[in-house]
């Protein structure tokens, strides 16, 4: 019959993945619950704030004074514009004067003869010559006779050369013909043409098949602005709807949109930014805009600016300055104190915390903590030292017990093998007999080697056989290389003690395995030990106990030699064990296993 085992590689369980993300879970509630972090916290509550009000106090600083700045260039404009459609309004009215109610342009259409229509025209000449003077931004009248295709003339000064008054003549009898032309008295009636590099507004008056029209310079239009400190890059000048310049007054940035909106004003530009005000027309298509370079604006509070910007810059500066202070004032100190804290409770009690280099407070407390350590440790040595000397004792006390029935009953049997005069079985006995014995007084022994244990158990399996002769068989199977191993002396024969008390009887044969192997797979080194019988097994209530890991006592109070082994196991090692009891089938069948480190760390080492 073979009772050995399988070994289980897995010895020692490994994490499972639900375990580790609880462990980092914990891990990271400790970190937000964390001193660091809490400081941390504070002081980016504390400064984040500030910075913020300083950059909206900053932002709405330059947004007040754009705004104001704005306000005074759009009255301004404003005002100024409305002189402008005056005086545009003014050169209407008179148009329509002399076109509507006036005999004027209709005795130059009705002229039969030349000399008629020269008379006329010469009247008409001296007419406008004389009350162009009335309108200063005027530049020139003009009239044209569709009917005899005759264009003339009546300009304020000699400004204007004759090819530069031809250009533009032909460019308004084009416009004429073409009939682009706003008709009507409340209409946006002044255009602009374009002649060369140069813009003029011109309006026109019909009168049947005659023209009566005024022309001017846009940039006669702003000479009374130039006054005004628009600033380096800036400018003034009149913009069409479409947003593009209609005056020799330009901007260098192309990027700027002259588009008028309902708003005061607007920022545009794409290497620069300007601030952009206008004033629309109320007698054209056209709009008086004023370019405003951003910087020039905001030239107006550079302390202010530079103060908050400067102010704001320092506090992310001096943020992580005070974090690195209150990380080597406080944090450091306490790190160390934590760090000395975890290895005490790892089991350094040698643990010390330097607090030389921190301020007095600090200090004060580390050296509390190390002369408070100190103290721990020497009583802690003491109390070591009297528990060791308990344990020696009660180690000395668990080896030398010995059962009283198995010496009797081994005497006896010596006795009645002495009857039958079987000197060979007296010798073969007394032989067995000596060397179990001698084993069992090594008092002073904590380990022994495997095969010394497995000898001394096959002396005690030969004496047993003798007692039940034909009932009882064993084997015991360990690998060669174990041979050396150190175990504790007792710890397989109690359990195969065991088995012989509680499972043999005259009825059935029991026999015993002894199996031993070793965890070459595991992540530890271990010693796996496995005791099988084949008797009744466990009692289902005392198998309970056992698996619960509490002591079980007989009918008589007393705990059993499984308890012995325990707790002589907890004594000797300072690691874990294992020990677990099963029955091998519901037919019967004990099961033990013994699960122990291969180097044990012996008493007296470190």
């Amino acid at each position: 019959m073979n009772l050995c085992f399988e070994y289980d590689n897995n010895i020692i369980r490994r994490k499972h993945p639900r375990e580790l993300k609880e462990l980092n879970s914990r891990a990271k509630l400790w970190r937000t619950r964390s001193l660091r972090f809490k400081l941390l916290a504070s002081v980016l509550l504390m400064t984040i704030p500030l910075v913020s009000m300083l950059v909206y106090n900053n932002l709405y600083s330059i947004h007040t004074v754009r705004g104001q700045v704005a306000d005074s260039y759009k009255n301004v404009l404003n005002m100024y514009m409305s002189q402008i459609d005056a005086g545009l309004n003014d050169v209407d009215a008179y148009m329509n004067n002399v076109a509507g109610t006036g005999y004027d342009l209709l005795s130059l259409e009705q002229a039969e003869t030349d000399s008629d229509y020269y008379s006329a025209q010469i009247y008409l000449f001296n007419k406008l010559s004389k009350d162009i003077t009335l309108y200063r931004s005027l530049s020139s009248f003009f009239v044209f006779v569709g009917s005899r295709n005759d264009f003339m003339d009546v300009s304020r000064s000699q400004e204007y050369s004759l090819e530069e008054k031809d250009r533009i003549q032909k460019e308004l009898i084009e416009r004429i013909h073409s009939n682009d032309i706003v008709k009507g008295t409340t209409a946006k009636r002044w255009f602009y043409i374009q002649v060369d590099e140069t813009y003029f507004l011109v309006d026109l008056v019909q009168a049947g098949n005659t023209f009566i029209g005024a022309w001017l310079r846009t940039d006669d239009l702003l000479k009374p602005l130039q006054s005004m400190q628009i600033g380096e890059g800036g400018s003034l000048l009149l913009a069409n709807d479409q947003g593009a310049p209609i005056t020799a007054n330009r901007i260098s940035d192309t990027g700027i949109e002259l588009h008028m909106t309902e708003d005061n004003y607007y920022l545009s530009g794409s290497k620069k930014k300007y601030l952009i005000v206008g004033a629309p027309s109320t007698k054209g298509e056209f709009n008086l805009a004023a370019v405003i370079p951003d910087r020039q604006i905001l030239a107006k509070l550079p302390y202010l600016q530079g103060l908050i910007w400067i102010i704001t810059i320092l506090s992310f500066l001096l943020v992580p300055v005070g974090i690195y202070l209150i990380r080597k004032t406080f944090m450091v100190p306490l790190y160390r104190l934590v760090l000395s804290m975890k290895k005490v409770r790892l089991g350094d009690w040698s643990s010390r915390v330097s607090m030389d280099d921190q301020s007095e407070e600090f200090q004060i407390l580390g050296d509390s903590f190390n002369a408070m350590m100190s103290e721990i440790h020497s009583l802690r040595v003491n109390v070591y030292e009297e528990q060791l000397n308990k344990q020696r004792e009660e180690l000395q006390r668990l080896q030398l017990q010995v059962n009283p029935h198995f010496f009797l009953n081994t005497l006896n049997i010596v006795f009645n093998l002495a009857k039958v005069k079987n000197f060979e079985l007296i010798m073969d006995m007394t032989r067995s007999l000596t060397q179990y014995f001698r084993y069992m007084f090594r008092s002073n022994t904590s380990f022994v080697k495997l095969k010394e244990e497995l000898e001394h158990i096959r002396n005690y399996m030969r004496i047993q056989g003798l007692r039940f002769p034909g009932q009882l068989t064993w084997t015991i199977q360990a690998p060669e290389h174990l041979s050396d191993t150190p175990i504790p002396p007792l710890a397989i024969q109690s359990f195969v003690e065991n088995s012989i008390k509680h499972a043999i009887t005259m009825d059935e044969p029991l026999h015993i395995a002894v199996c031993i192997d070793d965890g070459e797979e595991s992540i530890d080194s271990h010693l796996h030990i496995g005791i099988r019988d084949t008797g009744p097994g466990f009692p289902a209530e005392v198998l309970q106990e056992l698996q619960a890991g509490r002591s079980v006592e007989n009918e008589n109070g007393e705990h059993t030699g499984i308890w012995n082994v325990q707790r002589r196991l907890e004594l000797l090692y300072r690691t874990p064990i294992s020990i677990r009891y099963a029955n091998i089938s519901q037919k019967g069948g004990a099961s033990v296993d013994l699960i122990l480190p291969t180097n044990p760390i012996k008493e007296g080492s470190t």
